[in-house]
């Protein structure tokens, strides 16, 4: 019976007894019988308390009966709703039993009707039980991750529970199923337009899992997904590597934004191979590991202004994104280590002729003024040509100097391809703009220069994030076991791929390291990964940092320079 109806009973009874007592009344009742009546209505000590605790039971009793029929229609939630207005009402006696009957209905309670139930006011439930329950019944749903949160909150809030040992012992084991620390996947195009570039990502961490495999006898394992360069495939790729218990996601190539907010949305540490500075900034399990144009211009100015002791420098640039970029880059870290740059000029990346740029770089740029340009009086024979005299060739558009060109820069930036830099070397000798530092970024490193600048890029220094004929003894070895594995030489994909490789099952193989949460802080911990590409270390946004490369030209070839 429902605590309702128990009520209305007894207001019935009270109504009635206020109908029957006047009638009573007027009854003839012998004295001795109404004495015998007063003595009885005389309230005996304790008996009210009783009465009360009858009643209390009572609903006690109804609310739970109300949860069994509930748990017998499998609603849940209205069942521990019932046992929990029980649990108010009950005693201490009561209380033991009753929670055995609520955690026999927890096991069996979805996790979302439990944290429903964890989230309303004047619940009497013991917290802990739910909590505990929570977390156990994550893991039956298949929720790891979920599960071993949840009872690590557990722990952390009631390390002192009789199930706090249990609850630990879950953990454990959920950490092992979770993490797999010599498992990692990775996110390539391996097919389609930029298939290419997959498959040498791909090649340098091949080698990397085969040179592990080797100093630590042991398997590593590597699951790969094929992106596509495709977004959607990206993303189903991150969340089939997360049911696969990876410890780590390298890659993707491309797509890498929609891909790593998926990571993240998952905890899945993610070391894509991007240039781009926002993407760790979009989760703290991402992670940023390639060549960049803020590594290429701090790597040259360290060069330029600590060693060589360097104070003016001049910038030439395309006049398009790539040139503009690293020229306010180039400028920057010009300013930060006070030097000065004297000069700025841009061109035309389209034309070939780049003489006035340069003249206007080293001062021989002198436009005639309107006044001295001589008058052009049209003939018969040869109309638009003066009359009487041809024009001066010293009086033109510009008027070089004659005497020797004073450069009054170290260094020149020149931030183009290999290509137009071998136009424009050559155009500087020409101009008599020589004696000076070339400085270039990684895409001087190319043998075309060699060929097309031939005899004009003295004083060459140039940045690249690997380079194959250094004197490294980590990057000699690598070099000579990737060529000899694929019978070409590696170049700076296959290198960055090796080292991501490497770094990210290295970190994961620390025995200290559990969890993602637990690789992620490693990553960022300060740690510093020395690798074929040179020393890495990644800061607190999970952005890489390494000092690249120094490249200049000898006798025709691309040679180190040892610092």
């Amino acid at each position: 019976m429902k605590p309702k109806y128990s009520s209305l009973l007894i207001l019935f009874l009270f109504v009635m007894m206020m109908v029957w007592l006047p009638a009573c009344a007027q009854r003839h009742v012998k004295p001795s019988a109404e004495k015998e009546k007063r003595i009885k209505q005389v309230p005996v000590p304790g008996e009210e308390k009783r009465e009360a605790d009858q009643s209390k039971i009572s609903i006690v009793a109804i609310l739970s009966d109300e949860a069994e029929k509930f748990i017998r229609q499998k609603n849940y939630k209205d069942a521990l709703f019932a046992y929990n207005q029980a649990l108010d009402q009950a005693s201490e006696a009561e209380r033991s039993p009753l929670i055995s009957r609520i955690e026999s209905l927890l096991a069996k309670t979805p996790t979302a009707i439990i944290a429903e139930v964890m989230d309303n006011e004047n619940i009497h439930i013991p917290r802990p039980l739910l909590l505990y329950w929570l977390g156990l019944n994550f893991s039956m749903e298949n929720n790891a991750v979920r599960s071993k949160n949840i009872l690590e909150s557990f722990l952390s809030e009631y390390p002192d529970h009789p199930y706090a040992a249990d609850a630990a012992d879950l953990v454990a084991v959920i950490k092992k199923i979770v993490f797999k620390r010599d498992t990692i996947g990775c996110l390539l195009p391996l097919t389609g337009k930029y298939a290419i570039f997959g498959q040498r990502a791909l090649s340098g961490i091949q080698l990397a899992i085969q040179e592990l495999s080797k100093k630590y006898s042991r398997e590593f394992k590597l699951i790969i997904k094929d992106t596509q360069a495709n977004p959607d495939m990206a993303i189903e790729g991150v969340r089939q590597l997360h049911q696969k218990n990876v410890a780590g996601i390298i890659g993707p190539l491309l797509t890498v934004n929609p891909a790593g907010q998926e990571a993240q949305k998952l905890g899945m540490p993610m070391i894509a191979l991007t240039q781009k500075n926002d993407f760790p900034f979009q989760g703290d399990y991402l992670f940023s590991n390639f060549i960049s144009p803020q590594m290429q211009v701090q790597t040259l100015g360290a060069y330029l202004f600590l060693k060589l002791g360097i104070k003016k420098v001049a910038i030439l640039y395309p006049n398009e994104k790539y040139g503009k970029k690293y020229m306010e880059l180039f400028w920057d870290i010009v300013d930060e280590y006070n030097g000065e740059v004297v000069g700025v000029e841009s061109y035309d990346g389209k034309k070939t002729d780049f003489t006035v740029p340069i003249q206007k770089l080293t001062g021989q740029f002198f436009p005639v003024p309107e006044f001295l340009k001589p008058a052009v009086i049209e003939s018969e024979n040869n109309p638009g040509v003066d009359a009487d005299v041809e024009m001066d060739s010293e009086l033109t558009e510009t008027e070089p100097r004659k005497e020797k060109v004073q450069i009054d820069f170290q260094a020149l930036f020149i931030p183009d391809s290999p290509s137009k830099v071998g136009l424009i070397l050559p155009q500087l000798a020409f101009n008599d703009a020589t004696g000076m530092y070339l400085v270039g970024t990684n895409l001087w490193h190319d043998n075309r220069l060699l060929k097309n600048a031939k005899g004009y890029h003295h004083h060459a220094i140039i940045t690249d994030g690997f380079f194959d004929n250094s004197q490294k003894s980590a990057t000699t070895q690598f070099t000579q076991k990737f060529e000899s594995l694929f019978n070409t030489k590696p170049q700076f994909l296959e290198a960055i791929s090796y080292d991501t490789a490497s770094l990210l099952f290295l970190a994961a193989m620390d025995e200290t390291i559990d969890s993602r949460a637990a690789l992620k802080d490693a990553l960022k911990g300060k740690r510093i990964f020395e690798g074929v590409t040179g020393h890495t270390i990644f800061d607190q946004f999970g952005a890489a940092h390494r000092e690249l490369f120094l490249i200049t030209i000898k006798k025709g070839e691309f040679v180190e320079i040892s610092r």
